[in-house]
């Protein structure tokens, strides 16, 4: 790289900068400068003592003693000879110096005629100033003098030093406030808890997802006080966790605590399961020390681990009742050979093909979940008519309607709109809420089904008379693996994934599902699909 010539210009630019990182021109008087000039001016006998700073337009004097201005032009300036002079410049008489006789502050007020000054270095050695003293009577100093004026400017040096020092320590404060603050917010932006304790134990750290977690912050809460807001129990959600088993508390024990599962009752919010991992900040130091703990809320993969073992369980149950009726009804017929009546026979068939039935649809259920989850269930949308499609499912599901007594009908009307679906699954949607609704309704009733447009959506209506849906109970029916739990429902069996299905389907053909529904009173579950021509 060729290197930079070291001109006059570069020089002083870098003098000046010197001069602006120490941020003193323009300050108020400062005590320390304040007693150096009185110094010089009193150990020197000279009327006029100064801290000068040269910058590029001017001169101005940061301490002064016998002089008025705190400032004057730059080329009027003595002291920006005695920088260009890099030492102690004497001037006896300016009147008899080609340099200064002309100068204004010789020819008028001031008067100048000695001046003394020594140069002052900024800490990076940059020539930024001086200490000066001035007579209007021509003189000279003796060696004792000169010395005496370079030691007070090495002191002037110094307290440009401690300047600089101080500037650096405030900026560095800065930096670590503001790096405290980007910490605090980084921290609270988190998912996760996070807690830390110092030496002591005491608590440092507490972020706004541990405080959300425990329902307060703790910090500004004497430990006695912490069990009105929250519990610990252990993994199980039931026992109580030993205050000596906290993960924090074992953490700051020096004990390894990687992935312990843990669950928080908060007052007011439902139980929470968290995942915890601590460890010591200074693990080289033997003893109890500072440590941090980090929380990861694994509530929903709990629940969803529940659900599946329960539909797992469901599953099982649900799998093995058909096949035992299946197997029962098959090893009557044979065992009986041809002695079994006809009447028995054909009763013993209707229930292997009724089971066999409810067998297929649950594996249909079990396998269209799969290919939902892996993305591989591909519908194929074509532009029909929506209520043909309608027409045929009440046709189609007309056993369901027959096996639990009761009757179906669409309303009358005109609307036919049109609709991007894919028909054989939008049968399915249909066949799922048409079977619901003649499982949960009462013999003799009529489950209505409508065609409605809402804005820029055909609205498809199923309706019920039957035992209801409470409200908190509704915003679970469309989850996966979800059945309510009501011995109303149970009673009907499934592995409550249908609803599931209809809100995946549903949702692909670029629709919503839903429910309105009282307990006790019927529900209305219904889908929601864009009209053909807004899509245009």
């Amino acid at each position: 790289m060729k290197q930079e010539h070291d001109t006059a210009d570069n020089r002083e630019a870098r003098r000046l900068e010197a001069l602006a990182r120490l941020q003193i021109l323009d300050t108020p008087s400062e005590q320390a400068f304040d007693d150096l000039t009185e110094l010089a001016a009193r150990w020197l006998q000279t009327p006029i003592a100064l801290v000068s700073l040269v910058d590029d337009q001017r001169q101005w004097f940061k301490s002064r003693v016998g002089l008025e201005p705190d400032q004057t032009p730059r080329e009027m300036a003595f002291c920006v000879h005695a920088i260009q002079a890099r030492d102690l410049l004497v001037v006896r008489d300016a009147t008899r110096d080609s340099r200064f006789r002309d100068n204004p502050l010789v020819t008028g007020d001031p008067n100048i005629r000695f001046y003394a000054g020594v140069p002052i270095a900024s800490p990076e050695g940059e020539l930024i100033g001086t200490l000066c003293v001035i007579d209007q009577v021509p003189r000279q100093l003796s060696a004792e003098q000169q010395d005496t004026l370079r030691r007070l400017a090495r002191m002037a040096e110094f307290q440009l030093r401690l300047r600089a020092n101080l500037l650096e320590s405030e900026q560095r404060t800065a930096e670590l406030e503001h790096q405290q603050v980007l910490n605090h917010r980084l921290l609270d932006s988190l998912k996760a808890g996070v807690v830390a304790c110092d030496d002591s134990g005491q608590l440092t750290l507490f972020n706004r997802t541990a405080r959300h977690w425990h329902g307060t912050d703790v910090m500004h809460l004497p430990p006695s006080e912490w069990g009105r807001y929250y519990d610990l129990y252990q993994a199980d959600g039931r026992t109580p966790l030993a205050s000596d088993a906290v993960p924090l508390l074992r953490a700051w024990r020096g004990e390894p605590v990687d992935n312990v599962e843990i669950s928080i009752a908060a007052a007011g919010q439902p139980l929470r399961y968290v995942l915890c991992s601590s460890c010591r900040l200074y693990p080289e130091r033997s003893g109890p020390g500072a440590a941090i703990l980090i929380m990861h809320d694994i509530t929903e993969i709990r629940r969803a681990s529940n659900l599946k073992s329960q539909f797992l369980a469901t599953v099982s149950h649900e799998l093995r009742t058909p096949l035992t009726a299946i197997s029962g009804a098959i090893g009557l017929l044979r065992s009986s050979a041809g002695d079994v009546p006809a009447d028995t026979s054909r009763r013993l068939l209707s229930i292997a093909h009724d089971n066999s039935q409810r067998l297929s649809e649950l594996v249909n259920d079990l396998l269209d979940m799969e290919k939902l989850e892996a993305g591989q269930l591909d519908l194929r949308l074509t532009t029909q008519r929506l209520r043909p499609i309608v027409e045929q499912a009440l046709e189609i599901n007309q056993p369901y309607a027959a096996r639990y007594q009761v009757s179906w009908a669409l309303e009358p009307g005109p609307l036919d709109p049109l609709v991007h679906v894919d028909e054989r699954r939008l049968h399915q949607v249909l066949g799922n809420y048409l079977s619901n609704a003649a499982k949960f309704s009462h013999p003799g009733d009529l489950i209505q089904v409508r065609i409605v447009i809402e804005g820029s959506e055909a609205e498809v209506q199923v309706v019920d008379q039957g035992i209801g849906i409470a409200e908190d109970q509704q915003r679970l029916l469309f989850r996966k693996f979800t059945q309510l739990d009501s011995s109303n429902v149970r009673q009907h069996g499934g592995t409550g994934l249908g609803l599931a299905i209809c809100k995946e389907l549903i949702e692909r053909m670029q629709g919503q599902v839903g429910v309105r529904s009282q307990s006790g009173a019927g529900a209305c579950f219904w889908f929601r699909l864009p009209l053909f021509q807004a899509a245009l």
